[in-house]
């Protein structure tokens, strides 16, 4: 009786440890890929910082870099960027995203950064690779185009203008492919949005030789919204 009675209880405080074992070790995969996510992110967004694209336009960040010791740059620097702060402003775990990236190096101390080859030439095509898109939604930001345009190729470069008074966006942005064939697979797409694409403010109007075209605004009974008519 007693065998039996012993038996249960310790297979009951058996289950009971292994519960919290198993939650933690869950709890713990969770944390790793999250961690994963945030190193591939910060990547990522150095990257793109360091890269000739944004260094052709982004003047502050060439200046630093121009007048830095031997083209390093403190990684607080980097930190204190909004678009950081939205990610991690510890230095260490930035310094670690950074580890293994084939466009800036970490130096020894692991505080600074820099790019390991010179910046390149600027290209001459810029202008045929660069799609003008208006009538974007009020909390329209760089994700979100991003993730429109990156069905039709490879966006190196998104310039969303904004008030000085506000920060609010204009309602326009250009969005630089990689090549001329896929900025002209982007104006195909707006000229020819697909039969799901919603009709309403908000998304891209058609064009013609990447100028805009003139578009009218007719009421929609069923929300109150507008949807376009050329």
């Amino acid at each position: 009786m007693w065998d039996g009675w012993g038996q249960w209880v310790l297979k009951r405080c058996e289950a009971s440890t292994d519960e919290p074992s198993s939650k933690s070790k869950d709890l713990e995969k969770k944390k790793r890929t999250r961690v994963k996510h945030l190193l591939g992110d910060v990547k990522k967004q150095v990257e793109f910082w360091f890269g000739d694209v944004n260094l052709h336009k982004d003047r502050f960040l060439r200046k630093l870099l121009d007048e830095s010791e031997d083209g390093y740059l403190d990684i607080s620097v980097l930190a204190s960027f909004n678009r950081m702060k939205t990610l991690t402003t510890d230095t260490k775990l930035i310094a670690r995203a950074l580890k293994n990236s084939s466009v800036v190096e970490v130096n020894l101390e692991g505080n600074k950064v820099r790019r390991q080859l010179p910046i390149g030439d600027v290209p001459n095509n810029v202008d045929s690779r660069t799609v003008y898109v208006e009538l974007l939604p009020r909390d329209v930001d760089h994700s979100w185009v991003e993730k429109v345009f990156t069905k039709c190729g490879n966006v190196v470069y998104i310039s969303i203008p904004r008030y000085k008074s506000s920060g609010d966006p204009k309602g326009f942005a250009f969005v630089e492919f990689e090549n001329e064939e896929q900025a002209q697979k982007a104006i195909e797409m707006l000229n020819n949005p697909p039969e799901d694409a919603p009709r309403k403010p908000g998304i891209f109007p058609k064009t013609k030789n990447r100028k805009p075209l003139h578009v009218e605004t007719v009421d929609d009974p069923q929300d109150g919204n507008s949807e376009f008519r050329i």
